[in-house]
């Protein structure tokens, strides 16, 4: 009998938005990305991510768009089984992009 396999079930979808003006604590991020604690201050010391306040000063507080890089990272990790190297390049290269779309923009309105 010839044994089938089958994609991984899809999870559902998060509908929850981060709001730009609130930080959230690791606990918050860990809870909001589903990543771990651990993770998350492991993708910190790999430069992947970088908490809205400094953890020296005053603890481990992230911004909507730290809990959508959470989001990402996870997303690149799970589903198309990235490391950490590729995750980084990945993330390097989007934002890169992005610059370059917003002086694009910039540019077309002189």
């Amino acid at each position: 009998m010839k044994r089938q396999f089958y994609p991984e079930p899809i999870s559902a979808l998060e509908l929850f938005e981060p709001a730009p003006e609130i930080t959230y604590s690791i606990e918050e991020a860990a809870r909001l990305a589903q990543v771990p604690r651990r993770l998350i201050a492991l993708y910190f010391r790999y430069g992947l991510v970088s908490p809205a306040v400094d953890p020296d000063i005053g603890g481990w507080y992230f911004d909507d768009e730290g809990i959508r890089t959470l989001r990402q990272i996870e997303r690149l990790r799970n589903s198309f089984g990235m490391n950490l190297l590729s995750v980084k390049l990945v993330l390097e290269l989007t934002h890169q992009v992005e610059r370059m779309r917003q002086e694009l923009s910039f540019l077309r309105r002189i």
